[in-house]
């Protein structure tokens, strides 16, 4: 089940567990929380933009990663998923490939994969409200919750924009 407004405000104003920090209640949608972009995007390569100062273009069919500027908290009975917004992805940006599931027991950055398919440039901005994310509620409480040792989870405590740690990557 999807939690709706309601059910995340109780969770994040009975101090149960913070979900988004910084949690701000203007981006409380009826059943997500927009996220926003944070200050730093990467090529898949490493080099590095800074978004503190200025704003980046996308070109059309350019790849860049980016990533929340909240932490996302996702307790063991839930489950995460980013969303894009549908007015950027009306203007022919993704901001997640593949990789829009959060797994319960993930904590940090979300790392978005952001795509330009259109023949116009986007503008990137830090702080623009870049994605949502939903929660959904699983069956039971995890056993193995992300970030346990036996996993081997490779984004646990993430912070900012990181690269991909696939160990098949031919650099």
């Amino acid at each position: 089940m999807i939690l709706s407004d309601k059910t995340i405000k109780e969770i994040i104003l009975n101090n149960k567990v913070y979900l988004v920090s910084p949690f701000n209640p203007d981006n409380l949608q009826p059943c997500s929380i927009d996220l926003c972009l944070g200050d730093e995007l990467k090529t898949i390569h490493g080099k590095c933009i800074d978004l503190s100062q200025d704003s980046y273009k996308l070109k059309p069919n350019e790849f860049i990663l980016g990533s929340t500027l909240e932490r996302v908290n996702v307790p063991y009975d839930l489950m995460g998923r980013v969303e894009g917004k549908s007015s950027i992805a009306r203007l022919g940006v993704t901001i997640h490939i593949t990789a829009g599931f959060i797994d319960a027991g993930f904590n940090g950055n979300v790392t978005l994969e952001i795509y330009n398919c259109s023949d116009k440039e986007f503008e990137l901005y830090h702080g623009m409200n870049i994605c949502q994310i939903v929660f959904e509620t699983l069956s039971s409480r995890v056993d193995r919750p992300y970030g346990c040792k036996e996993l081997n989870s490779h984004y646990q405590n993430s912070e900012g924009t990181v690269l991909s740690k696939y160990e098949g990557l031919n650099g």
